[in-house]
């Protein structure tokens, strides 16, 4: 394999069974912990959802608790200047953008039910709230995946950057899969009891294990679901001990950096 070559294009798909998933989610819980559902109500949700984008969680509630300070009401942010939305928002980044989407999807609402009250969707199956949340302009899979998992207490698996890179990687979803079909595939695998705590603890993996190529790369040699991984075990590594330089220190090494670790070697020795 070519040095400069991404991780995530070695993976092969190897579609698990349901209890190898259900073991997989069992050794993150072990580490991670589970998570319950939010008590907000589906609407502060989907606003969330938005103000999330391109940040983080503590700026995206900074964000949210800003806009309900300046707008109690729905229909005060839904009347507002656009700029005025924008300023409220400004912690959470691309308030411009975000503000827009904001009152466009607050004016759809409306314009349909004339009130901002979703909690009907309470009382509807997975597949009903799926199919109204998609009525709506700028709602894709992912966020009505969010919504129904985290604010409906509903069976939904979010695909995000984090999960979208472990999925490829474990081979649970073919190498050029789309997000789209991602969401596809893992809605039928992922069992629904194990769909929230799943999701949220693949994120704090890929933050932590399973990080992109550009951020350091996956810490494979200290992943604790390596061996149910088809690029893990695709990738030849390699033990290397740093006996010259003083220490006795075990080195986990991908073929991508093989070089690196020699020229470390070769500079100590």
């Amino acid at each position: 394999m070519p040095e400069n070559r991404s991780l995530d294009a070695v993976s092969e798909t190897a579609v698990p069974s349901k209890q190898a998933v259900r073991r997989v989610n069992a050794i993150l819980l072990e580490k991670f912990g589970t998570r319950t559902p939010s008590k907000r109500d589906a609407l502060d949700g989907l606003i969330l959802i938005i103000l999330s984008q391109a940040t983080n969680d503590h700026n995206c509630d900074r964000a949210f608790n800003s806009l309900k300070t300046a707008f109690p009401r729905w229909e005060d942010a839904l009347m507002a200047p656009v700029e005025d939305v924008a300023n409220a928002i400004r912690s959470g980044g691309l308030a411009n953008q975000k503000a827009a989407r904001i009152q466009q999807l607050l004016r759809e609402i409306w314009e349909e039910r004339e009130d901002f009250d979703l909690s009907f969707l309470n009382d509807l199956p997975a597949s009903e709230c799926e199919a109204y949340l998609s009525r709506f302009h700028g709602v894709g899979p992912k966020t009505i995946a969010c919504v129904l998992v985290f604010f409906l207490d509903k069976p939904a698996f979010p695909v995000d950057t984090h999960v979208f890179r472990i999925v490829k990687r474990l081979g649970w979803i073919r190498a050029k899969a789309s997000p789209d079909e991602a969401h596809r595939v893992l809605k039928s695998l992922v069992p629904d009891d194990c769909k929230l705590d799943l999701h949220v603890n693949f994120i704090a993996h890929g933050r932590l294990t399973c990080r992109a190529d550009g951020n350091g790369g996956p810490k494979c040699g200290s992943c604790e679901i390596k061996r149910f991984c088809a690029t893990g075990k695709s990738l030849k590594i390699r033990r290397v001990e740093g006996e010259k330089i003083g220490e006795k220190r075990d080195f986990f090494v991908t073929i991508k950096a093989k070089k690196e670790l020699a020229e470390n070697v070769s500079e100590n020795a």
